[in-house]
């Protein structure tokens, strides 16, 4: 059955977007004119610079200016901070969209430092403007959401295998992380639970959220954003975890103990399981070490105690002994049968 067109729109619209992020977009361009008039108030200039905005969007190539003045983006910018429920960041994103201007986290964090009183968009307007940022535009923007959106795992079928992330991990972490995020998380988890004793499952959940919450500071800190209270819970988690720097600092000092305190410490915390009935001694050098070392030096002291009876009773069966004959060792049968019945006198 065919679709009408209003399902056709919709289906369109509701797939999912798809960028070429390789595409430069160019465009031609005429000569400039001497004067310039704001698309908003309609006043004229006699120059771009310092009255209007300088974009690098591929329309606005012609002048590198959005055709409407300072002037009026000023009394614009509140107008979007009311619209968007007091929210600074929200109306510089969507200002940034209109005037095809590049829109990143860094930079906007930046801008909050240094413009208490000055306006903070023409403040991030400035920042976008200087290395690592300039000549990039609102489609850069798109470009780079659209890569960070693509990498992430929703799902365990988002698993390929030109992933470097394993099912495993996934599972473990749950899903709607990136590819990076997950090898930042398993690294931190490994390095945890190879330092620090993990036996139960109770330790794993602690550790696991100590990298879920390492890896948000991570991401704070190269936004530029305050870490204070991401801080303040990763702190917490390292006291439930016991590992605290003080507290660290009491067990190494504990350790700072004679050989025979460390070992009945090992002992108590970590004793050696049962050697299992089939793995007892398969080489007997128990008993080795019992009947030549200590039976045989129980015997060379003269000691008759269990070790030197064992090693009698060991050593027997390899030792040779001298044959006795019972009556007179003169008997002339007993010369005859070893010197024979012939001399030489004969």
């Amino acid at each position: 059955m065919a679709k009408t067109k209003l399902e056709q729109a919709h289906k369109a619209i509701s797939a999912s977007t798809k960028i070429n992020t390789r595409k430069q977009i160019t465009l031609e361009t005429s000569l400039k004119k001497e004067s310039y008039v704001c698309w908003c108030c309609g006043k004229e200039y006699k120059k771009l610079s310092g009255n209007f905005t300088p974009t690098n969007f591929p329309l606005f190539k012609h002048y590198g200016y959005y055709p409407v003045c300072k002037q009026c983006t000023d009394k614009f910018y509140p107008e979007m901070i009311s619209f968007f429920e007091g929210s600074e960041e929200k109306a510089i994103e969507f200002i940034c969209m209109m005037y095809g201007l590049y829109f990143n986290e860094s930079p906007l964090a930046a801008s909050r430092k240094i413009s208490e009183h000055r306006g903070r968009f023409h403040t991030y307007t400035s920042k976008v403007q200087i290395k690592p940022w300039v000549g990039l535009s609102w489609l850069d923007t798109l470009k780079q959401r659209y890569e960070k959106e693509n990498n992430r795992i929703e799902n365990y079928d988002d698993i390929k295998s030109d992933k470097k992330t394993r099912l495993k991990t996934v599972k473990f972490f749950g899903t709607g992380f990136t590819d990076d995020d997950y090898q930042y998380l398993q690294d931190q988890y490994t390095d945890w639970t190879t330092r620090c004793e993990c036996k139960t499952k109770a330790q794993e959940e602690v550790f696991k959220r100590i990298c879920f919450k390492q890896l948000e500071i991570l991401k704070a800190n190269r936004k530029g954003a305050d870490t204070k209270d991401l801080d303040r819970t990763f702190q917490d988690y390292l006291d439930t975890a016991n590992l605290k720097p003080k507290q660290n600092n009491l067990d190494a000092l504990s350790d700072a103990q004679t050989f025979g305190t460390l070992l009945a410490k090992w002992e108590n915390e970590r004793p050696l399981p049962d050697i299992d009935e089939e793995l007892k001694d398969v080489d007997k050098i128990g008993l080795y070490i019992d009947v030549f070392f200590r039976g045989h030096l129980a015997k060379m002291m003269g000691l008759k105690n269990g070790l030197s009876n064992l090693y009698n009773k060991f050593i027997k069966k390899y030792t040779v002994e001298r044959p006795e004959y019972e009556g007179d060792e003169d008997n002339e049968a007993l010369f005859d049968a070893i010197f024979g019945n012939q001399t030489d006198d004969e």
